[in-house]
């Protein structure tokens, strides 16, 4: 008989999606736990540059740098290039710049990207020059205890240096002149950038937060009662979730053939079709899956 927990919050995947969903509802004053079916935090956020893109950040004004709305709008819609959703883009351009203020308010340190301009400045409307970027600071693996080897590094990849530094060193293919003796020093203090320095980042403040980070527990199915999710199972747990289950995983498609049949979903919902499968409604809470293979995305909405 498998064991039985609850809380208020069950998190799938410790990607940044993951980590900052945790965090955000530890925040909301909700008891959460975040489950990893690998060995290690981090997912492929920690392969990444770790790059976050807002425009009108607080950053950007601090530095007496004023962006437009209007622009940030062009820009993206050009970037969308006609397939974007007009609905979602513009609660990512009006919300993001509080969600970053929220996230460094919560004690993760970021920085503007200065020498990272928009990909098609000088091309596309509303495109501008360095500002819009940011990145975390560098952070030490020992500031993470004991969990410093369970976060994921990625292989022969210079995270020990800032996506700033890097351009102004003239970038990855220059790296024979880059400072050396920095490197090795950075090496021996185990300084962590890019998307593995953001995953320590997050993973510190849920440390320090004593939110239950759980390694090698994967999601085997959605507990359905009801017709609303009440929780997930594991090999050999139930965990049981009051107010939602968030689903930051990378391929969650065991779980959405669950869905499927659980909720006898009819043709036109499969998951093959670009429609907007409902996994998990928990009071006010539901959490929605946009899918349409090989992509899919989550959004968790009230």
């Amino acid at each position: 008989m498998p064991s039985t927990q609850a809380y208020d919050v069950v998190v799938l995947g410790s990607g940044i999606a993951g980590l900052a969903a945790a965090l955000a509802a530890h925040e909301a004053g909700l008891r959460a736990v975040l489950l990893e079916k690998a060995q290690s935090l981090g997912g492929t956020t920690s392969d990444s540059y770790g790059l976050v893109w807002v425009g009108d950040n607080h950053l950007m004004r601090a530095a007496g740098e004023p962006d437009s709305r209007d622009d940030i709008i062009r820009y993206m819609t050009f970037l969308g290039g006609g397939e974007l959703d007009e609905e979602r883009m513009r609660a990512l351009v009006d919300h993001s710049p509080a969600v970053l203020r929220f996230f460094a308010a919560c004690g993760i340190p970021f920085r503007l990207v200065h020498g990272l301009v928009d990909h098609y400045v000088g091309v596309a409307p509303g495109a501008r020059g360095a500002g819009r970027t940011v990145e975390a600071e560098l952070i030490s693996g020992h500031d993470l205890g004991e969990w410093r080897e369970r976060v994921r590094v990625p292989q022969d990849a210079p995270y020990f240096v800032t996506a700033q530094e890097q351009t102004a060193w003239g970038g990855i293919n220059n790296i024979a002149r880059w400072d050396q003796d920095l490197v090795r020093e950075r090496r021996a203090r185990d300084m962590r950038g890019k998307g593995v320095g953001l995953v320590c980042h997050f993973a510190k403040a849920l440390l320090a937060r004593a939110v239950p980070l759980v390694l090698e527990q994967r999601a085997e199915r959605l507990l359905v009662e009801d017709g609303r999710v009440i929780g997930v199972e594991t090999a050999d747990r139930r965990i049981l979730a009051a107010k939602g289950v968030v689903i930051a995983t990378t391929r969650p498609s065991c779980l959405i053939g669950r869905a499927e049949k659980r909720f006898d979903l009819g043709p036109s919902q499969k998951s093959d079709q670009p429609s907007r499968i409902l996994l998990a409604r928990c009071r006010k809470h539901a959490l929605d899956l946009d899918s349409n293979q090989p992509g899919y995305r989550l959004r968790l909405a009230q």
